[in-house]
């Protein structure tokens, strides 16, 4: 029983994980963080989007990310909007402020706005961070070195040929 409920967790990341390097799952994980901090109403969101493919990210990790931060997203709003006030209050930054709002597509990039400026900023400065922990646990996942999850009774149990009949691999 206990097989058919974690069952699909294990396929879910053999689909995540299929044929990419720990590398490739990290760099989609972090920039699908950073997608999914962002409002997605602006072109920066859809430059960050068209960014995953082009660096050879894993498109299902990096949708995978954006999902779990688009929760955090929402929380971290009060936040990142006194970051982007801050930060668009800086003078040495109002020429080039005033530069993006002149382009064609200026005002629908999303500088003007607080929480998007102060959300790409927060994106960027965890970007490292949360891909290095991302490259450490798929790096883990991928060789299944024998701590984690290989050492797991339960995993191992799915992982064998005989789940159905409730056998364990040795």
């Amino acid at each position: 029983m206990l097989s058919l409920v974690l069952r699909p967790f294990l396929q879910l990341w053999q689909v995540l994980a299929a044929n990419h390097t720990p590398r490739a799952l990290a760099l989609g994980f972090s920039l699908g963080m950073i997608v999914g901090l962002m409002p997605k109403g602006n072109l920066l969101a859809v430059a960050v989007v068209c960014s995953i493919p082009l660096v050879r990210a894993n498109v299902p990790m990096a949708l995978f990310g954006a999902l779990v931060f688009s929760w955090f997203g929402v929380f971290l709003d009060p936040f990142t909007h006194r970051l982007g006030l801050q930060i668009l209050s800086f003078q040495g930054l109002q020429g080039f402020y005033r530069f993006v709002d002149g382009l064609p597509l200026g005002p629908w990039i999303g500088f003007q706005n607080t929480v998007v400026t102060g959300s790409l900023v927060l994106g960027f400065y965890l970007a490292y961070p949360i891909y290095w922990l991302a490259w450490v646990v798929c790096r883990r996942l991928r060789t299944g070195q024998p701590t984690f999850p290989r050492a797991n009774r339960v995993l191992r149990l799915l992982s064998s040929g005989n789940a159905a009949s409730g056998e364990v691999a040795r």
